[in-house]
């Protein structure tokens, strides 16, 4: 299900413009049209439709008001023709029973993709389920597929024909700024970028704005305080607060400048530390192993500093050069997975007491390298201010540990905590 975000004011929902046709698609397969193994032809060939129609968007970022029940309408519209759809009312027949035949019909029903004017992906959908279940013996089956097709996509049309607005770049509404607003736990932050085309759009004053940022980066952002300080006269903007997603170990990219991902730059640091835990890089290390590889994860630095200093996302072609620039950096200090690599035991999951902790600490060889470690496999369990580093899964607190006293040892607690409660990202 894509997500929807709420704005600050008047609790107004919003959706990304390229997740609609998202949401469109979810809501068909999501009600009597399953996701089943039956319905994989549809599945395959609307998502050949969405991959079209989203080519009008450009690739740019752009959030829209969510009206709920103007979907749910479209839902239940096309459900009920598919319902009741007989044999009687069907408007397509095949003839000539043949693989081709179907090819054709479908195709017929839909746009052109610049990227595949021949429809070379249907045809390679049409063969794979005309081999598991040939057209010739199977004729009511597949002149369903492409009878409940043409309602799908015809429904699809007129509803985008309906609301063209959500289905192309530009707001059409000049009295209203969208403005995205990053929660994260430690700041909430603009990108300057955003508020200044918006402000442009809505043919706002910006001189403020000009003058605070003059030769910044297009991934510099705001404080949320600070940014009304820069406003002149009371524009209507809707804030929209947007909470970066993440997984256990990785940040989730998020759209950025035309096109472009990025992610935290905190998340980015904690990301690489996580990637030397998993990898085992300091499993058994000697002292200089040690030193060298913390070195190199003290290296990233300048970019919690860069955080602090208003550049708090990093562009995906930045990640990428900082990656290859690790790799490098581990490879000339032959620095490598060992060769004995040892993963966590199953054994922790019987005994996840302090004793437990530190028994797979020990076995994994890291307490020689983190001597702190095993007084930190003490403390998660006395201190209130640690219970986050004590996750319902085993296996994580013995990564959690090795990871906090990395953080420790680079001086990047200050960045990783909040109030009382330590490892906050």
């Amino acid at each position: 299900m894509p997500k929807i975000y709420n704005s600050l004011k008047g609790g107004y929902s919003y959706i990304y413009k390229h997740d609609i046709l998202l949401l469109m698609q979810y809501n068909l397969m999501d009600g009597k049209l399953q996701a089943n193994e039956k319905n994989f032809p549809i599945m395959a060939i609307t998502a050949i439709y969405m991959r079209t129609k989203e080519e009008a968007l450009n690739d740019k970022c752009e959030l829209v008001r969510y009206d709920k029940e103007k979907f749910e309408e479209l839902k239940n519209r096309v459900e009920s023709k598919t319902s009741n759809m007989t044999q009687h009312n069907r408007k397509h027949r095949l003839i000539k029973k043949t693989l081709d035949e179907v090819f054709e019909k479908v195709k017929q029903l839909l746009p052109v993709n610049s990227h595949d004017p021949e429809f070379t992906e249907l045809r390679k959908h049409l063969q794979k389920f005309h081999q598991q279940t040939p057209v010739s013996q199977n004729v009511k089956y597949f002149e369903n597929i492409i009878n409940v097709m043409d309602i799908i996509l015809t429904d699809f049309d007129a509803f985008i024909a309906a609301n063209p607005s959500l289905f192309r770049n530009g707001n059409d509404d000049k009295e209203t700024l969208v403005v995205r607003l990053f929660d994260e736990v430690k700041c909430k932050h603009v990108f300057c970028y955003e508020l200044m085309e918006e402000l442009e759009r809505c043919g706002c004053n910006t001189v403020k704005l000009e003058e605070a940022i003059q030769a910044k980066d297009p991934t510099y952002s705001l404080l949320f305080q600070d940014v009304f300080n820069l406003l002149d006269g009371n524009p209507n903007i809707h804030f929209i607060a947007i909470p970066l997603p993440r997984t256990r170990k990785r940040a989730v990219w998020i759209p950025a400048v035309d096109g472009h991902y990025c992610i935290s730059a905190r998340d980015l640091v904690f990301e690489f530390v996580a990637w030397a835990v998993v990898k085992g890089l300091f499993q058994g290390a000697t002292d200089e192993q040690r030193d060298n590889l913390m070195g190199i994860l003290k290296g990233l630095r300048y970019l919690l500093d860069g955080y602090n200093n208003g550049y708090r996302m990093v562009l995906e072609t930045d990640v990428n050069r900082i990656r290859k620039q690790i790799v490098d950096k581990c490879k000339a200090h032959g620095i490598a997975q060992p060769e004995h690599f040892k993963d966590v035991r199953r054994v922790i999951y019987c005994d996840t007491t302090e004793d437990g902790l530190k028994a797979e600490l020990k076995y994994l060889g890291v307490d020689k390298v983190f001597p702190e470690i095993l007084e930190l496999a003490d403390d998660i369990f006395k201190k209130p201010e640690l219970k986050a580093l004590r996750e319902t899964d085993a296996y994580q607190t013995v990564e959690n540990c090795q990871i906090q006293c990395i953080i420790n040892r680079a001086g990047f607690a200050e960045f990783f905590v909040h109030s009382n409660t330590w490892y906050v990202r």
